[in-house]
């Protein structure tokens, strides 16, 4: 069984994708709702919280978890990487959703930590998109500068963004957010079109269509929940024994720290919640 962790509803964008990618694989979601959003938050409290969620998961059955949450994962991954699993869990992995990011924005895989000459810049101009705490984090812009230092990335904090997601905000009210956020980003930087967009939060592909409405129609949004779930399959090829792909039936459970029923905001973003949420305490 895979773990799924985000501190609320914007891991589902990866998780449907991942239900998709890998029909054989079973899930466990967990969204922290009663402490979201983690963009609101210090970075001992995110990588507090963000342990707290990683250990339940794998206490209960998950060897393998994805940390669903760009802001979770640019602040608190590669301590838990480092230092917190191999102490407590070390024949288990955690793994994020910034690293897929990364590799195709600068064009090479993640253990390609500096540029070679016969490398080919794929993204030139790249605006993103992100919680204030990812942004602050300066993960995207140092992980691909390390790799493509010709990539130039605008860095846009959209304070709130989430929440107001989370929260079922109004058609207009988020237009309105991200048209002005966009417009802050680009102001600087008139008549040069970004290549790409990436959509730093994983809430934020829920309004992508309102995104795509603020930007150039020639800048490509990249999918994160596609990239993602291409490099887990990829790390399945290569990693076996972490897939649970015939080990009996398959199941999707979803559980959240809050209240379940404070979840159907979401309703309107999504054809459907793929599934009932039953409360947990971790």
């Amino acid at each position: 069984m895979i773990g799924v962790f985000d501190s609320g509803s914007g891991g589902l964008t990866v998780l449907n994708a991942l239900v998709e990618a890998l029909p054989e694989e079973s899930f466990l979601y967990l969204g922290d709702h009663a402490r979201a959003p983690y963009g609101d938050l210090d970075n001992r409290h995110i990588l507090s919280h963000t342990t707290e969620a990683v250990d339940f998961l794998m206490r209960s059955g998950c060897r393998l978890v994805v940390i669903a949450c760009n802001t979770a994962a640019s602040v608190a991954l590669r301590t838990i990487q480092q230092d917190w699993l191999p102490r407590h869990y070390p024949h288990n992995r955690v793994l994020g959703v910034l690293v897929p990011m990364v590799e195709a924005l600068a064009g090479v895989p993640w253990h390609r930590d500096h540029p070679h000459e016969d490398d080919i810049l794929r993204y030139r101009r790249v605006v993103l998109f992100a919680t204030s705490k990812t942004v602050e984090s300066r993960a995207y812009l140092e992980e691909v500068n390390k790799r493509a230092p010709g990539c130039s990335i605008i860095q846009q904090a959209c304070p709130g963004l989430a929440g107001m997601i989370e929260e079922g905000a109004s058609e207009s009210a988020l237009q309105e957010a991200i048209a002005g956020w966009t417009a802050q980003a680009l102001g600087g930087h008139a008549g040069e079109v970004p290549d790409a967009a990436v959509l730093g939060c994983t809430h934020y592909p829920l309004v992508r269509h309102l995104f795509g409405a603020a930007l150039h129609p020639e800048t490509q949004i990249l999918s994160q929940p596609d990239l993602v779930a291409e490099a887990l399959r990829d790390y399945l090829r290569r990693r076996p024994d972490f897939s649970g792909a015939g080990q009996g039936a398959r199941s999707i459970r979803y559980l959240t720290t809050g209240e379940p029923g404070r979840l159907h905001g979401l309703a309107r973003f999504m054809q459907h919640l793929p599934g009932q949420f039953s409360r947990t305490s971790l």
